[in-house]
């Protein structure tokens, strides 16, 4: 009993902890709130006091012990608080000086807002407003864009002050779509940070602030956990804070040093020569001394025989085990999740079950996912707090499951109890607040007898209405308010109607985020535990209170109380004697008076209901204490963000241990604010030399500030005792060479050498290779690079692999920019059409912890090779290890070597060294040319430029010299295609029944379009078809055939017609059906039956005369034949990739300007490079005389021109391909033979029957 009141107490201080409250005159930061003022975000910048205190932020001295826990604490605080505010307070800066500014980069201004009613929710009172984006001068899409996100901080003030006096800070509390952004105008939902700021009045206009940087969420709970942390004495305060080397052994180690570590024994050493039950007694044998060994001194030298952990992994373990402070670095590949769950496993399998819970923590929501899962498949016993998860499997383990599923101690329904009283305390607590909203905007009109009450009229005034209510008509409209009211207010009763101004149309669309949008850096979650967020598929539910006035007076002239006619009209005794036309004015002021009167009133009411709901967060908590315990529950897993959201809660289980995965990437202050006081033990598990934590405040990065420098990193560099993993499992030994200069003692496992666990990448000769170019790249207008040609180049690549049977699931894109990401997306769109859409496209920062067998990294940054150069973010080598270290079979990059070579030294650290090594493998492309290799032939083709992956088919240059399935040579360009996908081109040479050749190539199904071969004859007279017994497998166009051959007919031939309506189909309306000139389901005796008496009969019919006389007719209307020539224009490529348009030229001036020999047409090989066409493409790149005199060679432009003639050869089954380039406005799709090749599977991107033609 006393174990449950000491959590119940510890939840309660820190649900009601109120730093405000407290004294510590010493240490101001310790009394600050948990949310901002509006003097925080809205100082007086004249005031010098108000000035020292903004700019009061101390310096990060990380690279030195602290000299006090007190210092390291204010310091962290003070730069969470200002990343937390300062761009905002920037912003309103802003437009405090600028009322009429427009939304900027830094800034949205929310102009005409209003309020529409208040959600009372168990998460507290939530303000419903509707607002305009005008000023952002574009439409939002509100689906994907960053805008007012949960959790986002803004400012609000009234329209008319405008920042001047008034700053009112609200959080946003909910971001629905439906029914919220969708509308017009727009509604959202927030929460005011101060209570007493509520606005009831729906008639007064706000404006609203946000920035587009910082993020209040991210911070916000960890400043309380600062708070919390400086009255709390931890044993891990010598490491943290004076950097003690002691390296001591944890508490409970000391006293109980004999661990489980069976776990550890994975395998038996040559057991395939022994039987099983010799391989369970040898097993046995080895495990039974581990289920109890001392783990203090270390592990048994031959413990590394029986394990699949390496020495490295085995001493990580050990430490992880045993130390109160356990570091871990572990380089890319090296499986630092897997050594710290098979260390996880050993201290749980030590205790008793669901004795000592373990919190595991990482930065990100897919990070914690991942080790859950494992944990999971070890069946150990979790629970998920939070409920971003994306993962289907750990859903089930949400908290929201646990509750369910739990077992009700008598003690946890007594915790329902609380709950149950304090959800009926807040339900009362609604219906006042909807009383006092109901008294001030009725559905009709005001109670004159509470307009008495409040004081608002006079003794006298409400006897003179009621006493002369009988000398006035009432209205005559049953849709008005009756009454006294209405009786006195008489024309000047209006309906008021909503603030219904809709945003415009605006031209332009708001750039989309969605694929800006790295969804951890907004990684916010309701408090699941007061919302089930399951069972509300993520809504927050609550009782709306609408504030709206109904019926009003008449104001034309919108007088206020303050004109000095309306204050003498208020002072009559007798309403009936004020003047009918200042009436309207007279209620209005009635309702702002009694509006006033209940504001007060209207604001204590919500925050005693705030007040409840944090009981209804301490009642939640406590039941979860609850549940957790009785379902035995060995880990809760959590973001680092969770770790503070989440404090009461979990300092209440009071955990003992504590592992932060990805350590290196989590801020000090996320880690520092979660150090409970029961805590014995922190693990912290990561890469220093990969992403470090984010930091969305431009200057609190660096120096002196250094935001992004992580606990990890500092106590690494201040050399505590750590332990590193050396021996990767990831890449080929190849690409592990690559990242050497960075992790010298990394070392390959055998398994990587294994050529059947890490082949080759089909169609490449080499593994890895550097291609450098020097195309420009630009700036989008979210101001992020991308390069045009590069993703060009990249797209064309990625297609290759395609064609060479890479799985799509296998290779993934990599690039530093959003922009960049962007630009291979649209690429991918319309280049890959032919394949399943390709999506593996990913930012460097986004892909930590992941990896792939193929990676494509695209540096982007290029300003020629002159420059002058710039490297942005491919400087910082955190991200840089990270993009090199994701490949297991195959790493490629794309980029401007030079650039990177003099942009700055940091640059020629980062991407120097990955040169030198790729040119001593000889995999580096300094000639701007990438080398791939036929799988066919194992000729090797170098490829410079996006317009060489034209003819580009998966192979090579040469002839296929396989065969088709019908004896046929295949005489094509090399290809991917296998050949029963193919259609032979050759012209079919079957003979059909009747007696023509077929018209259609080998490879496809024979046809004529003769009446005897489509069974369609010219009638005498109209017969009616019954089209139910119209055979389903006649198609509409074999029947619109024999219908033309029935016209032409014209009576040339006696035809008797049979004129039975009974008779049988004919051909083609039966089931005799001809493939391929055979006859199949019927006999072949004969085309025709006659004398049969039944279908058409033909008489006196000469097939071969009856082609020659139609081939004469033909010719008689066409004339001689005239050779058509196909106009083209000449398209030149700027140094940013941009196409420009030439001229119309006629094609034969190309095919004139051509040696001779170009001139001969190979029908045997249309797709080779002695084709016509691509010899013009060839020669048109190499020869002076047809660039374009305006093109520079310094500008690095290329003239590309095309010459569209192709031969009906090159025509596909499913749909047209060509070599030429189509216009389009004033852009060239670069739509190639490869290119089309949606039609080589069906055309739809999947793998059909369908057969091929190249």
């Amino acid at each position: 009993m006393a174990d449950r009141q000491l959590s119940l107490d510890i939840i309660k201080q820190h649900v009601n902890f109120d730093a405000s409250s407290t004294d510590h005159p010493d240490q101001e930061w310790q009394t600050y709130p948990e949310l901002p003022t509006g003097n925080d975000l809205n100082p007086n910048w004249d005031n010098p006091e108000q000035l020292a205190k903004i700019c009061h932020l101390l310096p990060n001295t990380w690279k030195e012990p602290w000299k006090s826990k007190d210092t390291y604490l204010e310091t962290h605080y003070r730069l969470q608080r200002e990343e937390a505010i300062t761009m905002l307070r920037y912003s309103v800066r802003k437009v405090k000086e600028e009322p009429t500014m427009m939304d900027d980069e830094e800034t949205c201004v929310y102009t005409r807002v209003f309020v529409r009613g208040y959600l009372m929710t168990r998460l507290g009172p939530m303000c419903q407003v509707q607002f305009s984006t005008k000023r952002s001068g574009k439409n939002i899409r509100w689906t994907q864009t960053r805008r007012l996100t949960v959790g986002t901080l803004v400012a609000i003030s009234t329209a008319s002050d405008c920042f001047k006096t008034i700053c009112m800070p609200a959080i946003i509390s909910d971001h629905s779509i439906r029914d919220g952004l969708d509308q017009n105008p727009p509604l959202i939902h927030f929460q005011w940070t101060n209570l007493n700021d509520a606005v009831m009045d729906p008639n007064q206009e706000l404006i609203m602030v946000e920035s587009r940087f910082g993020y209040f969420e991210a911070v916000r709970h960890s400043m309380v956990g600062l708070q919390h942390v400086a009255e709390t004495e931890t044993c891990l305060d010598k490491y943290l804070v004076h950097a003690d080397k002691s390296d001591l052994t944890a508490k409970y180690v000391k006293e109980n040093p004999d661990m489980d570590i069976r776990s550890l024994v994975h395998h038996i050493p040559d057991s395939s020569s022994l039987t099983s039950v010799e391989a369970k007694a040898e097993l046995a044998r080895v495990s039974e001394p581990l289920q109890k060994h001392s783990v203090i001194d270390g592990f048994d030298s031959q413990l590394s025989n029986y394990t699949n952990l390496d020495n490295s992994q085995l001493s990580a373990v050990h430490r992880i085990l045993t130390k109160e402070l356990a570091i871990v670095q572990g380089p890319p590949g090296t499986g630092k999740t897997f050594t710290s769950v098979q260390a996880l496993q050993i201290l749980l399998k030590s205790q008793e079950r669901g004795s000592n819970v373990i919190i595991v923590a990482a930065q990100t929501n897919h990070a914690v996912d991942q080790i859950l899962m494992q944990l999971i498949a070890a069946n150990v016993n979790v629970v998920r707090l939070g409920g971003r998860t994306q993962n289907e499997g750990i859903k089930r383990y949400s908290m929201y499951n646990l509750r369910q599923a739990a077992k009700m101690p008598s003690s946890v329904l007594r915790a329902d109890t609380d709950f149950k009283n304090s959800e009926n305390a807040r339900r009362a607590n609604i219906k006042t607040v909807e009383t006092i909203i109901e008294d001030v905007f009725p559905n009709y009109l005001m109670d004159p007898v509470k307009l008495h009450a409040s004081g608002i009229i006079s003794e006298s005034q409400f006897n003179s209405l009621q006493a002369d209510s009988t000398w006035v008509t009432a209205p005559g409209s049953p849709d008005k308010p009756t009454g006294l009211l209405a009786e006195w207010l008489g024309d000047q009763l209006v309906e008021v109607k909503l603030h219904d101004d809709k945003d415009p149309d605006f031209e332009t669309v708001e750039d989309a985020d969605e694929v800006d949008l790295d969804a951890e850096d907004y990684d916010i979650e309701l408090d699941d535990c007061i919302v089930d967020e399951d069972d509300t598929g993520g809504r927050i539910d609550g009782k709306f209170i609408p504030i709206q006035h109904r019926w009003s007076g008449a104001n034309p002239r919108s007088y206020t109380e303050n004109d000095v006619v309306i204050r003498r009209e208020l002072q009559k005794p007798n309403l009936w004697d004020i003047d009918v036309k200042y009436r309207g004015a007279v209620y209005q002021c009635w309702q702002h008076r009694l509006l006033s009167i209940h504001n007060d009133e209207f604001r204590s009411l919500l925050v005693v209901n705030a007040k409840t709901t944090k009981n209804l967060k301490i009642n939640r908590w406590y039941k979860d204490t609850l549940c957790v315990k009785a379902a035995g529950i060995e880990i809760i897993g959590c973001t680092t963000t969770g770790l503070c959201k989440y404090r009461g809660l979990l300092a209440a289980l009071r955990p003992r241990t504590m592992l932060i995965e990805e350590a290196a990437e989590t801020r000090e202050a996320n880690i520092i604010s979660a150090l409970y006081s029961s805590l014995q033990q922190l693990i912290l598990v990561g890469d220093h030399q990969q992403l470090a934590p984010h930091c969305d405040t431009p200057g609190l990065g660096e120096e002196p500030y250094c935001m992004r420098v992580s606990m990890f990193e500092r106590l690494v560099k201040l050399q505590m005792p750590f332990t590193v993993l050396n021996m990767q499992r990831r890449m080929i030994p190849s690409l592990r060479e690559v990242l050497n200069p960075f992790y010298p003692q990394l070392q390959d496992h055998p398994v990587v050498t294994r050529p059947d666990i890490r082949p080759p990448v089909p169609g490449m000769a080499v593994s890895s290779f550097f291609f450098h170019h020097t195309w420009f790249d630009g700036l989008d207008e979210n101001l992020s690079r991308f390069n045009v040609l590069e993703a060009e180049m990249v797209v064309k690549f990625v297609d290759y692999l395609l064609m060479n049977g890479v799985p799509a699931k296998q290779i993934t894109v990599l690039t530093f920019y959003r922009g960049q990401k962007k630009r291979i997306l649209h690429e991918c769109k319309t280049k890959l059409r032919q394949w399943a859409p390709f999506t593996n496209v990913f930012t460097v920062d986004s892909y930590q912890g992941e990896e792939n067998d193929i990676v494509i990294l695209s540096l982007v940054r290029s300003n020629g090779p002159r420059g002058p150069h710039s490297a942005g973010f491919l400087q910082d080598e955190n991200r840089g290890v990270v993009a090199i270290s994701r490949a297991r079979r195959g790493f490629y990059i794309f980029g401007n070597m030079i650039n990177l070579a003099h942009a700055s030294n940091a640059s020629w650290l980062m991407w120097g060294r990955v040169q030198q090594v790729l040119e001593k493998q000889g995999r580096y492309g300094g000639d701007s040319r990438l080398p791939i290799t036929c799988q066919n032939h194992h000729k090797t083709t170098w490829m410079s430029h996006p317009e060489d992956w034209t003819n580009c088919h998966g192979g090579c240059d040469k002839k296929c010299e396989g065969k088709l399935s019908c004896g046929h040579a295949c005489g094509r360009q090399c290809h991917w295609v296998k050949h029963e996908k193919l259609i032979c081109r050759e012209a079919c040479e079957r003979i059909l029944p009747c007696s023509h050749r077929c018209q259609r190539v080998c490879g496809e199904k024979c046809v004529c379009s003769c009446a005897a071969f489509t069974g369609a004859y010219a009638h005498d007279v109209p017969i009616s078809y019954n089209q139910n017994r119209i055979a389903p497998f006649i198609t509409a166009e074999q029947r619109r055939a024999g219908a033309a051959e029935g016209d032409r007919n014209d009576g040339e031939y006696p035809i008797q017609i049979i004129r039975d309506r009974d008779h049988k189909q004919g051909f083609g309306y039966g089931g005799d059906i001809y493939n391929n000139g055979v006859r199949k389901n019927g006999d072949d005796s004969g085309f025709v039956r006659p004398g049969d008496g039944q279908g058409y009969r033909w008489a006196m019919f000469d097939a071969h005369q009856h082609d020659k006389q139609r081939l004469q007719e033909t010719q008689e209307l066409t004339g001689d034949f005239k050779a058509m020539h196909d106009m083209f224009r000449s398209v030149t490529i700027d140094q940013h990739g941009r196409r420009n348009i030439g001229d119309e030229v006629e094609s034969r001036e190309i095919m004139t300007a051509l040696p001779k020999e170009h001139h001969d047409d190979d029908d045997d090989d249309l797709l080779s490079f002695e084709d016509p066409v691509e010899q013009a493409v060839l020669h048109m790149r190499s020869s002076p005389s047809l660039v374009d005199s305006d093109s520079s060679s310094d500008q690095q432009q290329r003239q590309l021109q095309l010459q569209p003639e192709l031969s009906p050869q090159c025509l596909m089954r499913n749909g047209s391909m060509t070599a030429s380039r189509e216009l389009e406005g004033e852009e060239w799709e670069s739509e190639s033979v490869g290119d089309t090749s949606a039609d080589l599977e069906g055309g739809d991107g999947k793998e059909g029957n369908d057969l091929i033609s190249l």
